[in-house]
């Protein structure tokens, strides 16, 4: 009797774990190349990047990075992130134990977040410098799909 009993239970427990729902399978993201730099506005209706690491401050100049992509998927989820550095820190206490403490002083900040459809196996992402963009070093982090896809460091001067 108990045989019988171990083995229904055994049966009902296979059961239950074969009809559970599996989770959609999303098909894999592979990026094949990255460049990063400014898009040339000379010829109509072409998407045309020059690679650099330096942005002029120029109102209206274009920038940004392709990536070139190969996935199954229709449409891919990317997400934009600036770490900018922090406000200078105050100094307050001298004590030792404040001394040893080591907290980055960087921030993440969002800039953008889409859904993009590659064309002819690229994605793009585009910014233009405003009239009071600041100078300085900038980091940013593409996330596609909620892994690293890329970052790109650069310069606007």
């Amino acid at each position: 009797m108990i045989r019988k009993t171990l083995i229904l239970i055994s049966l009902l427990v296979a059961e239950i774990s074969f009809a559970a729902p599996q989770s959609p399978t999303i098909a894999p993201v592979e990026i094949v190349n990255v460049a990063f730099g400014i898009f040339d506005d000379s010829t109509p209706g072409e998407l045309h990047l020059d690679p650099t690491d330096i942005i002029p401050r120029k109102a209206g100049q274009r920038f940004g990075w392709v990536m070139e992509v190969r996935t199954a998927q229709h449409s891919l989820a990317v997400r934009e992130e600036y770490l900018q550095p922090g406000l200078p820190r105050i100094e307050a206490a001298t004590d030792a134990s404040s001394e040893s403490l080591n907290i980055p002083n960087e921030r993440h900040i969002q800039a953008g977040q889409r859904q993009l459809v590659p064309v002819n196996g690229k994605i793009y992402g585009i910014w233009v410098v405003g009239p009071n963009e600041p100078a300085g070093h900038r980091l940013l982090h593409v996330v596609i799909e909620e892994k690293l896809g890329a970052s790109f460091e650069y310069e606007v001067k």
